[in-house]
């Protein structure tokens, strides 16, 4: 996986279309979308140096997905490079959105998606619940959010 970054503070992950990503077809199987929009998310978490997930002695806390959508516009195929564009759309108190393009090599549009994930924490073995995303994690978030023109 390569990662880029643009001046429009959105990350660019590049990605080839994996023989287990594909239906009987060829085609790129629509929930594969779903996973290259996690591993886009965790490529962003690796640029800005924070953890996605996290657990020590005092518990666990991590972002897990509360509303998630795929729009597909046109298939890819088997070995077929994928451009995975990563913005964030809005931060909030516990909730973070993302917006994700899906190009071809050509340069395409192959599928748009969103996501949104809530921050939850909590000890181990008992009940998550949402809480405020730490002002160290929210601060690098901040300064990826893109900029509507």
């Amino acid at each position: 996986m390569i990662v880029m970054e643009n001046p429009d503070n959105r990350l660019t992950v590049q990605r080839r279309i994996a023989f287990s990503d594909t239906d009987a077809a060829g085609l790129i199987h629509f929930s594969t979308y779903f996973k290259l929009m996690e591993e886009a998310e965790a490529e962003l978490f690796r640029t800005l140096e924070i953890p996605l997930l996290s657990s020590d002695s005092e518990g666990i806390a991590g972002f897990p997905r509360v509303d998630c959508s795929c729009k597909f516009r046109m298939p890819l195929r088997f070995d077929d490079l994928v451009l995975i564009e990563l913005g964030i759309s809005s931060i909030r108190a516990t909730r973070v959105s993302y917006t994700f393009v899906f190009y071809s090599a050509g340069g395409d549009v192959c599928a748009e998606g969103t996501m949104v994930t809530a921050y939850v924490s909590g000890k181990h073995g008992a009940r998550l619940t949402a809480s405020g995303i730490p002002d160290n994690i929210r601060n690098a978030l901040e300064s990826w959010k893109y900029r509507e023109c």
